[in-house]
């Protein structure tokens, strides 16, 4: 249930590319089941770097509820044809940046990273994904 509230709100706020952008972070950097002190702060200076207005506090909140929150292909799914390109691509960009802020993008991250785009419609920016062994 709250799966489909959290997808609802941000419907609602289309315009706000920022809280969708938050959204999709707390899905990726959760993707592998850890989430350290190091990807959260990532996550935000790259959000405040990429998006102005990028909010740590809602970004915050969400991580909060991860747990609750659906897949980032339900997430993005239903923004297709509420975004325009220009922010479906803001938001890409801004998701690889995170994922390689360590300099590698290993499987669990790079598969996310497909949903989002496909999700979305869009191509998913040049990534490297770390190969078994590189992962660590």
């Amino acid at each position: 249930m709250l799966d489909k509230l959290v997808c609802m709100h941000l419907t609602r706020y289309k315009s706000d590319v920022n809280k969708i952008a938050a959204a999709l972070a707390v899905s990726l950097i959760s993707a592998d089941g850890v989430i350290d002190d190091e990807e959260r702060e990532v996550a935000v200076r790259v959000g405040q770097a990429m998006l102005p207005g990028f909010s740590k506090a809602t970004f915050e909140k969400l991580l909060d509820h991860v747990d609750e929150m659906p897949s980032a292909y339900e997430l993005a799914h239903p923004l297709r044809k509420l975004l325009e390109n220009e922010d479906k691509d803001r938001i890409m960009d801004y998701l690889v940046a995170v994922a390689g802020a360590d300099h590698k993008v290993v499987r669990v991250e790079a598969e996310e990273l497909k949903a989002v785009a496909k999700a979305l419609g869009v191509p998913l920016p040049p990534i490297h994904v770390a190969r078994p062994g590189e992962e660590d």
